[in-house]
């Protein structure tokens, strides 16, 4: 029997791209191939299809015309406030779409996104990736089976390096198409705290400049109330230099505390349990990864289950738009606290005034 080939188009040849190009090069199986990369910038698309060797295209509504019933997948990797669009599109032309985070930058969007997937039979997911990360999975297990017993506090640290540069470009740190470090960087920690510990029921947030010139934040302090009884906070920044330094999760209980860490947490750096097997310790024990920067490595778990999924006529991801949801309403509500000057409760539907608009 011939091997399923999955054709993927991939919308966005940037940053992140670079990222993606060592993930399909490590990728062992021949299972898939990059049909077609598209991006407005003409420098971006011809690089990406010399790497690829695929065919190339400037303009990603006539890409979807003339690919038609050819693409398995289209992987959106554009700045951030063209995903929805994008996504949106894509789903009305019979695409299944693997969009990188955030999924949309009005939480009220996703679920748009989230109807029409399902109305059109179609696969959407998101790409937060770090919920496959080996640590937040032993994590979440040991979480599961009460190894912490009452969750106290959960407190959220990325302290990262952005120069100016990063922030001179025509998107990156602007209200409408990114948001600041709360919305760009420290999202995906943020979300794997709500996913795992969540819901949360208020904030109070402090968002400053401390370095960099941008419209946005490139720091938040911020305080956090979850619907269990647990506190915590959230302390995220772009200020540090001259690299990156840590990105952590420290989950405080009343029978147990552990710590993940990393640049990318990717590893658990301490930990203790009154009540633990020697199977669990080996468990945490083996849940440290090597990682090469912040993206980390579970892109590639990311990329596997899509392709599975589609090769499967499986029409649904691990991580969807209503997850998306949950998450980009927790940043708004962080955003909003910041501009009201007070406690927010996290409510459907929370609009900040400036995030995506």
């Amino acid at each position: 029997m011939k091997k399923k080939i999955i054709n993927i188009g991939i919308v966005g040849c940037g940053r992140v791209f670079d990222h993606y190009v060592k993930i399909f090069n490590r990728r062992k199986s021949n299972d898939f191939k990059v049909h077609v990369v598209c991006d407005k910038e003409k420098k971006r698309a011809d690089r990406a299809a010399r790497i690829f060797k695929s065919q190339k295209i400037y303009n990603f509504s006539l890409m979807l015309k003339k690919f038609q019933n050819k693409l398995d997948l289209i992987i959106i990797l554009t700045p951030s406030g063209l995903h929805f669009e994008q996504s949106m599109l894509a789903l009305k032309n019979n695409f299944n779409v693997l969009c990188e985070k955030p999924a949309t930058m009005l939480a009220s969007d996703a679920l748009k996104i989230e109807q029409l997937s399902k109305r059109k039979n179609l696969m959407f997911g998101i790409a937060f990736q770090n919920r496959f990360n080996k640590s937040v999975i032993t994590l979440k297990k040991l979480y599961k089976k009460n190894k912490f017993g009452k969750i106290l506090l959960v407190n959220v640290r990325l302290l990262w390096s952005r120069n100016q540069s990063y922030y001179n470009d025509k998107w990156h740190g602007r209200w409408r198409l990114d948001g600041g470090v709360t919305n760009q960087q420290a999202i995906h920690h943020i979300d794997v705290a709500r996913w795992i510990f969540g819901p949360v029921s208020e904030v109070n947030s402090m968002m400053t400049n401390q370095i960099n010139k941008l419209q946005a934040e490139d720091t938040n302090n911020s305080i956090i109330k979850f619907k269990s009884g647990a506190t915590g906070s959230i302390q995220v920044t772009t200020a540090v230099r001259p690299s990156d330094l840590i990105a952590s999760l420290e989950v405080i209980g009343e029978k147990g505390f552990i710590v993940l860490g990393g640049v990318a947490l990717n590893k658990i750096e301490n930990f203790y349990f009154k009540d633990i097997s020697k199977i669990e310790k080996k468990m945490i024990e083996e849940s440290n990864e090597k990682v090469e920067n912040g993206y980390g490595n579970s892109h590639s778990k990311i990329i596997d289950i899509a392709i599975k999924n589609i090769k499967n006529n499986k029409k649904s991801f691990p991580i969807s738009a209503t997850d998306g949801y949950a998450t980009a309403n927790l940043i708004h509500s962080l955003y909003k606290s910041d501009e009201r000057k007070k406690w927010v409760k996290v409510t459907n539907n929370v609009k900040s005034s400036r995030l995506g608009r």
